[in-house]
């Protein structure tokens, strides 16, 4: 492995989320919406506790932290934050880098929203030395909310007024009003690329006339603009498969980088492959007669002197294509770059098919559903790999409660037994299912599966007439990330459990990555919604709820 943070992953599982076909039109609206938004002014003690994981020793003295509650800070403005060691405030805040490695002795420096260079009170280890770091601040800060009902097939939104340097955004919330209808939003800002699925992907990003070359380096700026770098939710193809390689997660290591881009490469009929190299994976697409290298995590392609996109085997001939500049867009050394082309005994082709099939973004909405994606602060994420690094920077978590009123809907598979499928586009990292029933003396029994072919049993506690059940530990035992799962509900007396259940209710916690929703922002806030009904027609609508806060 390099110094300059490149890996390379195998193959592994991956579990397909369940498409809904989108049903017919319902009418569309032509005026845009201005929503009205109410402000409310809050204070809030913001804590982060640095743990000892997310630490990694600088020079001298200095540690530099991970950290995952962005704030304002001292590299663009001045931090409000104080850090704290057991409780106490450190006594040098802001303090020049050079101090902080020479000097010690709690100096330290809130350098980005993500970044913290500290020292502690005896310039020891803070990995070792048993103390509590917390890095605290105080907010004073604008909770604004913009709450609308839409009903139409398409339409438009625009947040009015001006928006300051500092916001962010907190909430976004769903409501389908109706109770019989399903509901399937497709939000996106105006003017973004469309990311519920691979083929919109390619139909926002590549015009009709664009020639290959023009299409790979659309394919690798969208790759660009759309992930950042860091340790992978799994290793191998569930995040390869570019819905929820951008849409779930939003992150990865550069060999997911370069199978993403060649994925959406040969959708877009291209030929294209992937290169292993000494510590580092890119991209290829061929075309014009030969092989054009792309790397969409660290940013580059390089041109040779005929003005042509070079390959990874003349680039391993010509590294001063590479070193021609003396760093690259990440601010990686190009002669550490071009050493791994040049290096060529482990140089490996790879042009396998990852098994990916066209997934989409777009959540059906049950009757009744609720659904609020958080922005900030994730509890969890789902990791198979890696499970010991410190979160990734940016990451949002959700909850969906759905509610069952007449379990007689649900799909009858025996005489005895009633199974309920729930489905949902971003990975499950939680869950729980409460019923409320007839009477507690003939319980229901309950199971759960990913295939309906082998079942697990889930035990329940009793809070008066209502079971609650978790599905924490099947979730968390599952191999690679979940995204449906089958609850099996059975009569012990062999009569139809409807009538054992007067109401089922399902509440699951999910992962999404923030960037792939759009939400407030310095700049652009129009807004496009699509919906989509089952059955086709009227419906009550879909209530929406934007929350963000503004500070000056």
């Amino acid at each position: 492995m390099s110094n300059i943070r490149m890996y390379s992953r195998l193959n592994f599982l991956l579990v397909i989320c369940i498409i809904s076909t989108l049903p017919g039109p319902i009418p569309a609206a032509t005026d845009i919406l201005q929503p009205e938004i109410h402000a409310e002014e809050k204070t809030e003690v913001l804590t982060e506790q640095i743990q000892p994981t997310a630490i990694s020793h600088e020079q001298g003295s200095s540690y530099v932290s991970r950290l995952t509650i962005p704030r304002a800070a001292d590299k663009e403005s001045k931090s409000r934050c104080k850090l704290l060691e057991n409780g106490k405030p450190l006594p040098f805040p802001h303090a020049l880098h050079s101090r902080i490695r020479e000097q010690g002795g709690g100096h330290y420096s809130h350098w980005t929203p993500g970044t913290l260079y500290f020292s502690t009170s005896d310039s020891s280890d803070p990995r070792t030395n048993g103390r509590k770091y917390e890095l605290v601040s105080t907010e004073v800060y604008r909770q604004k909310t913009a709450s609308f009902i839409l009903t139409d097939s398409i339409s438009e939104i625009s947040i009015p007024g001006i928006i300051p340097q500092e916001t962010q955004p907190l909430k976004m919330i769903w409501q389908n009003l109706d109770t019989n209808t399903r509901l399937t939003p497709a939000w996106k800002r105006k003017g973004a690329p469309d990311l519920s699925s691979q083929s919109a992907m390619l139909a926002s990003i590549l015009k009709p006339d664009m020639n290959a070359e023009e299409k790979s380096i659309a394919i690798w700026k969208f790759l660009v603009d759309w992930r950042y770098h860091y340790y992978p939710a799994e290793q191998g193809d569930e995040v390869h498969d570019p819905v929820k390689f951008l849409n779930v997660y939003g992150y990865g290591f550069c060999d997911d980088c370069a199978t993403n881009f060649m994925v959406l490469a040969r959708k877009a009929g291209l030929q294209s492959r992937v290169w292993g190299l000494s510590g580092h994976v890119v991209a290829e697409s061929f075309y014009d007669g030969s092989w054009h290298m792309f790397d969409p995590d660290h940013q580059v392609f390089y041109r040779n002197q005929r003005g042509q996109i070079a390959g990874v085997e003349e680039l391993a001939e010509q590294p001063q294509l590479i070193t021609k500049t003396p760093t690259d867009p990440l601010g990686s050394s190009s002669e550490l770059i071009a050493k791994l082309y040049t290096s060529t005994a482990d140089n490996r082709v790879n042009e396998r098919q990852p098994q990916i099939r066209e997934t989409s973004a777009l959540p059906v909405l049950e009757p009744l559903d609720y659904v609020e994606f958080q922005y900030t602060n994730p509890e969890s994420v789902h990791r198979n790999y890696a499970t010991d690094t410190p979160r990734p920077p940016v990451a949002g978590n959700g909850i969906l409660k759905r509610t069952i009123k007449d379990l007689y809907q649900l799909k009858q598979t025996a005489t005895s037994q009633r199974v309920w499928q729930l489905n949902w586009p971003y990975v499950l990292l939680a869950g729980q299912i409460k019923l409320e029933l007839t009477s507690t003396e003939i319980p229901p029994r309950i199971s759960i599966s990913h295939n309906q072919k082998s079942w697990t049993p889930l035990q329940g506690t009793f809070e008066k007439n209502r079971l609650h059940i978790s599905l924490n530990d099947w979730i968390k035992k599952q191999p690679t990330a979940v995204y449906h799962c089958f609850i099996r509900l059975e009569s012990p007396n062999q009569t139809d459990p409807a009538a054992l259940i007067k109401q089922a209710d399902a509440e699951l916690r999910f992962q999404f990555a923030p960037r792939a929703l759009a939400h407030i922002t310095q700049g652009n806030n129009d807004f496009e919604l699509k919906l989509a009904t089952e059955p086709a027609g009227n419906t009550k609508g879909l209530k929406v709820s934007l929350i963000w806060k503004e500070i000056d």
